[in-house]
C-alpha cells in the first residue's frame, strides 16, 4: 500500500519514538517472512581494511525478542573473509511506498554445521540449494560462467543429493546494537536512533535530517 503525501504508517501526528522502534521491528519481521515486501531484500554492508562492500541479500529470519536477523551465505564466499576478520555487520532495507528506511548494525554470530545451521538448511527448499552444490571455491574466470553443470541448470537431482552442499551452506545471525530510522515527509523528514543492551532499548533519541 503507498501512502498518499501528508500520510505515514503510524497514523495522525508524530508517533512516539517507543511506537516507531516497535513498528520497525514489525516491518522487518515483516519482511523476512513476505517475498514480496520491499525491504525482503536487504542490503549489507561488510569491511576490508579501510574499505567498505555493499551486497543485496535476502532477509532469512527476524527475532524480535532477541533483536537478532539472519541471513544465509555460502562458506567459501568473499564476504565471510570480512566477516570473520571484523565480526560485525550493517544492514540496510527500505520500503519506498512506507517512504521508510531502515539502518542496524550489530556483531555477528557465524552458524556453520550446528543445529541452527540444520535447521535453516532444512527449510531450504531444493532449488535452491544448487550453488551450495558446487564443488570448488568462487575464483574468477576467463569468461561468463555461472558455474553450474547441465545437472544443477536443470535442477536435475534429487533432494537427498542435494544434502552435499550443507558442509557449504551457513547461517549468520547479526545481534542488533544499533538501528536507525529515516523517514521521507512532505513537511519535513523525520529521523530517529535506538541502541539496545542484552536485546532492550538502551537508549532512544531524537535526529536531525
Amino acid at each position: 500500500m503507498s501512502l498518499s503525501v501528508n500520510e505515514h504508517p503510524w497514523g495522525e501526528g508524530t508517533p512516539e519514538l517507543r511506537e516507531i522502534e516497535t513498528t520497525c521491528w514489525s516491518m522487518l519481521h515483516d519482511a523476512a517472512n513476505n517475498r514480496k515486501s520491499p525491504m525482503h531484500q536487504a542490503v549489507i554492508g561488510t569491511a576490508s581494511g579501510n574499505i567498505a562492500h555493499m551486497r543485496t541479500v535476502v532477509l532469512r529470519r527476524v527475532d524480535i525478542d532477541t533483536k537478532k536477523i539472519y541471513l544465509h551465505t555460502d562458506l567459501r564466499s568473499k564476504k565471510m573473509v570480512d566477516l570473520k576478520d571484523t565480526n560485525h555487520m550493517s544492514w540496510l532495507v527500505y520500503d519506498q511506498s512506507q517512504r521508510t528506511q531502515i539502518r542496524l548494525s550489530g556483531n555477528i554470530i557465524i552458524h556453520h554445521m550446528d543445529e541452527l545451521c540444520k535447521e535453516h538448511w532444512n527449510k531450504t527448499g531444493h532449488h535452491s540449494r544448487r550453488y551450495y552444490m558446487l564443488d570448488r571455491l568462487v575464483e574468477e574466470m576467463p569468461e561468463a560462467s555461472t558455474g553450474l553443470n547441465e545437472s544443477l541448470t536443470a535442477f536435475d537431482y534429487t533432494l537427498e543429493e542435494s544434502e552435499i552442499g550443507f558442509q557449504h551452506f551457513v547461517v549468520v545471525e547479526t545481534v542488533i546494537n544499533w538501528m536507525e530510522w529515516y523517514y521521507t515527509h512532505s513537511k519535513g523528514n523525520r529521523r530517529a536512533k535506538f541502541t539496545y543492551e542484552d536485546a532492550l532499548v538502551s537508549s532512544e533519541t531524537w535526529l536531525m535530517p
